[in-house]
């Protein structure tokens, strides 16, 4: 839409330049072109950022999808993002982040990081979560231990500091980790338990 409304703008100033007089009409496509062309160009790069997050999880090549307005539209689930699996158990290489969960985590992302919504917390967990599934953890509960142990990883690769990322997953694990659906919770998900990845160091999450 941008680009059609930058080239629209072209083709009138060359007619403008002909003797063709068009003052309201180049400016009425020209701006509004470039405005979308820069709001587009910030989401690719938001985007790209979110996938490089989760393919240093993953530990290998994948990429994160932004759910759009026109797929908001028409999404009638609840979820905040998903991971898809093939007949085998492996995770496809893609994964999504729904609308609203994306622009909080955009917000996040713009944001001097100093004092993150729930929302934009949850956003970041949402991320980090999803990046686990492609990573190959199938079980919810075990997927939710695991992303809750790297917010503070994931949060300094989205531009928190160390202190920041810190509050940041405290916050995940005392207002939001307790509220979670049943699937999403285990008894193994606590300081050296079974799902702790470095039990014995006093560190939780």
């Amino acid at each position: 839409m941008s680009l059609l409304l930058v080239v629209g703008a072209v083709a009138l100033t060359i007619h403008h330049a002909m003797g063709h007089r068009h003052f309201f009409a180049i400016p009425a496509l020209l701006i509004p072109g470039l405005v979308l062309g820069t709001a587009e160009y910030q989401f690719r790069q938001d985007v790209d950022l979110f996938s490089s997050v989760a393919t240093q999880i993953a530990g290998r090549p994948v990429t994160m999808q932004c759910q759009r307005l026109t797929g908001a539209l028409f999404d009638a689930t609840s979820e905040l993002g998903y991971v898809q699996f093939d007949a085998s158990g492996q995770p496809f290489d893609t994964g999504h982040l729904e609308r609203d969960a994306c622009n909080n985590l955009r917000s996040y992302v713009h944001s001097d990081k100093q004092w993150p919504t729930l929302d934009q917390v949850i956003a970041v967990n949402v991320l980090t979560h999803e990046s686990e599934h492609l990573a190959g953890v199938r079980v919810e509960a075990e997927a939710e231990c695991a992303s809750m142990q790297r917010l503070v990883d994931v949060a300094g690769w989205l531009g928190a500091t160390d202190q920041q990322a810190g509050a940041l997953a405290d916050r995940y694990a005392t207002e939001v980790y307790p509220r979670m659906p049943t699937d999403y919770r285990s008894e193994d998900c606590s300081q050296d338990g079974a799902w702790d990845k470095t039990p014995g160091d006093g560190v939780w999450p």
